[in-house]
């Protein structure tokens, strides 16, 4: 038998390693840089440690669950593409691709907490000390940017970071609502937290994307509820606010980005009624005539139109699942892990494609693998560990 201080070393190393390859993957996300597809491959393997008792597990078993409802039709329908021929179908290598990505990294990094090299706490710190490095970077340039103003800012965050404001904005408005999250969770409010959720909510603003506002604004919701009339009067005149804020001050390319949204609806909904049961095949949306974009940037429109309306069925489900199971827990972690997952479906339903997006898929993951593990009473009670 191992003596206690060696077993205690062990521990560290693998707490050390487990919170290094979320870091490292939370991190590399936003950029997508390499480190997001080898730090995932890690974890994937992580579940090679899981033992008997994990799978019976309520997190395991709930993201099982809530991923399968929309993932198997995915496949089945992407089976049946190939099988009558339809030359829009995705490729064979893209669907244990696809498996690979939104179960193996979830479960990976469930087994991880489960078998006490995570915990709930540690994680969400590793994911907000990665995503903390990408607002230290945005204010550094807004700050330092020579011309001082959000249209060269912008142009940086293009061409360098992320390469499109509107994921920069996704990926503070979710390091906004974690580190509020903390912040109401915690009995000392920590300043370090309380100076990352200024930056990120600046960066929300100076992105210019109108979906990162309301979704930091949905998960803030989440967190604070209007249960007071104080706080739904400040709700209603932030509403207000904003919608001044969104709509008196649109640009030209905001009022093309408007038409060419309800342009894609409109085509995205052609397609999905020529096609209702079987789709048109992941990734085929840009290969479809008359498309207006590459992709429907709507999770639920992307469903629909790659996977059939199935597929679509099993998605609202799950979120629906998902929501309530949170809703019920009752507990501060849940409570976060709710307003993450809310956030979450209010980006992709605004912006992004669960099948096909790198940014979204990547959140996606963490996101309901996390919340899953609220439900596990071996998890939670390490929520407030550290």
């Amino acid at each position: 038998m191992l003596p206690a201080s060696l077993m205690s070393s062990v521990g560290t190393r693998k707490a050390s390693i487990a919170l290094f390859l979320l870091f490292v993957l939370a991190g590399s996300l936003p950029p997508k840089w390499a480190g997001f597809h080898i730090a995932g491959f890690a974890l994937v393997a992580a579940i090679g440690f899981a033992r008997r008792e994990d799978w019976h597990s309520a997190a395991v078993r709930t993201f099982l669950l809530c991923t399968a409802l929309w993932l198997v039709p995915v496949l089945l329908t992407a089976s049946l593409q190939h099988a009558l021929g339809i030359a829009t179908a995705p490729d064979w290598l893209e669907l244990p691709k696809l498996v690979l990505r939104m179960l193996g990294i979830g479960l990976g990094i469930i087994i991880l907490i489960q078998r006490g090299w995570l915990t709930l706490y540690s994680a969400t710190f590793a994911l907000l000390c990665a995503l903390s490095i990408h607002a230290g970077a945005g204010v550094i340039d807004l700050l330092t940017e020579p011309n001082a103003n959000l249209r060269a800012w912008r142009q940086i965050r293009i061409s360098g970071l992320v390469f499109n404001p509107n994921p920069f904005g996704m990926f503070m408005a979710i390091t906004a609502i974690l580190s509020a999250g903390l912040l109401r969770n915690q009995s000392s409010h920590r300043p370090a937290l309380w100076g990352l959720l200024v930056a990120a909510l600046l960066c929300v603003w100076a992105s210019g994307s109108r979906g990162a506002i309301l979704t930091v604004a949905a998960g803030l919701v989440v967190l604070y509820p209007p249960t007071s009339r104080t706080r739904l009067l400040l709700y209603i005149g932030a509403a207000l606010a904003t919608s001044v804020y969104l709509y008196s001050g649109l640009q030209a390319n905001d009022m093309h980005s408007d038409s060419a949204r309800m342009q894609i609806i409109s085509f995205t909904l052609e397609q999905i009624r020529q096609a209702p049961w079987l789709g048109w095949g992941i990734g085929a949306y840009e290969r479809l005539p008359g498309h207006v974009v590459n992709a429907p940037h709507n999770m639920w429109l992307d469903l629909a139109v790659s996977s059939g309306l199935v597929a679509l069925a099993g998605g609202l489900l799950s979120a629906v699942l998902l929501v309530v199971r949170l809703y019920r827990q009752n507990q501060s972690a849940a409570r976060l892990a709710l307003a993450m997952f809310v956030a979450a479906l209010v980006a992709g339903t605004l912006e992004y494609s669960i099948l096909d997006s790198t940014h979204f898929r990547g959140v996606w993951v963490l996101v309901v693998a996390l919340a899953c593990c609220t439900l596990n009473e071996s998890c939670t009670p390490r929520e407030t560990a550290g």
